[in-house]
């Protein structure tokens, strides 16, 4: 991975904050005058907004939270990238719906960073499921004038057989149940809303949701879109990490005992393996310029369950990876 690309800190920007969602906002962004949110002229457009380098927003998956305690979702990652002068928001959405209805609180993310900031535009990082509330955002709901670059972070772009499985051997009418524990857990997380869903978070992850997702939300060609895979399981993934912009690292990963049931599924045959990071294979992860894979799984990515320091078996340190993400975007002009 680059280490020696140019930064632009946007140290005159506001101090970074933690962003709820699901909530009325007053007011919107600052936006272009040229580029009208509806295709109508503006009457009055507003103070100009501020060009790149613009803040970032990290979006968390299913089962997301903005913190718990002392612990957030992407553990510790903000703060680095707040000491290197960088604005950062933490999104915080439903940990547990579709990605349409998380894409619109998502939305409202944006629009209030966009105003708080003053910036014309947004970097996006979205880890697992945020990545598909991203597409939403962009291809569904038109944010792609908001929106300068978005890097997805082992998310199932085509599915995961995970919740295509649990989806499957669920009966109906254990579904209201799943919802509505996904309902109480949600409030220990702080985050839920009314209609949590557990079932409407698996139905936007099943692979059999793929076609359909797809035609609903294409890319933008205005969003730069960037891909990071996940692999574990001991899997070095030659051949499905070959074709990446970044070298595939050399380390391997030991997978999380919780992940071992899940990671085996996808991975298949021991002789023709697919890597995988415990939930979302690496072919699934790929979209828009692939960077590269890591050498984490599902919760190494983040640094969960509180990585204070790199991975035992791998040697992978997830808080040098996001800094060296950050200055890659900086580096591509964002």
């Amino acid at each position: 991975m680059p280490l020696d690309a140019s930064r632009g800190d946007g140290a005159s920007a506001p101090d970074a904050m933690v962003v709820d969602s699901g909530r009325p906002r007053d007011g919107g962004a600052p936006r272009d005058a040229d580029v009208p949110r509806d295709g109508a002229p503006l009457v009055d457009a507003g103070p100009p907004c501020r060009g790149a380098p613009y803040p970032f927003i990290l979006h968390h998956g299913f089962f997301g939270f903005s913190g718990i305690g002392p612990i957030n979702y992407y553990f510790q990652v903000a703060a680095a990238l707040r000491a290197r002068g960088e604005t950062v928001v933490e999104a915080a959405v439903d940990p547990f719906n579709s990605s349409e209805i998380r894409a619109v609180d998502l939305a409202a993310i944006v629009d209030e960073t966009l105003a708080t900031t003053g910036a014309c535009k947004v970097n996006l990082i979205a880890h697992s499921q945020g990545g598909l509330d991203a597409r939403v955002l962009i291809g569904s709901l038109g944010y792609g004038d908001r929106i300068a670059s978005i890097v997805t972070v082992a998310t199932p772009h085509r599915g995961t057989a995970v919740a295509d499985v649990v989806l499957r051997i669920a009966p109906g009418w254990s579904r209201p149940i799943l919802d509505f524990f996904a309902y109480l857990l949600g409030l220990v997380l702080s985050d839920a809303s009314d209609n949590a869903s557990l079932v409407a978070s698996l139905t936007s992850l099943a692979e059999a949701s793929v076609p359909a997702f797809d035609a609903a939300n294409p890319d933008d060609p205005r969003v730069a879109f960037y891909s990071v895979a996940g692999r574990s399981n001991l899997d070095r993934g030659t051949s499905q990490c070959a074709g990446s912009l970044w070298p595939n690292p050399a380390a391997r990963d030991a997978i999380d005992p919780l992940l071992s049931a899940t990671g085996a599924l996808l991975r298949g045959s021991a002789f023709d393996p697919m890597p995988n990071d415990g939930l979302v294979t690496v072919e699934s992860a790929k979209w828009g310029t692939f960077l590269t894979c890591i050498p984490a799984d599902h919760f190494d990515e983040i640094g969960q369950v509180a990585d204070l320091i790199p991975d035992p078996s791998s040697g992978w340190d997830h808080v040098g990876f996001y800094e060296e993400l950050v200055t890659f975007i900086r580096s591509e002009g964002f």
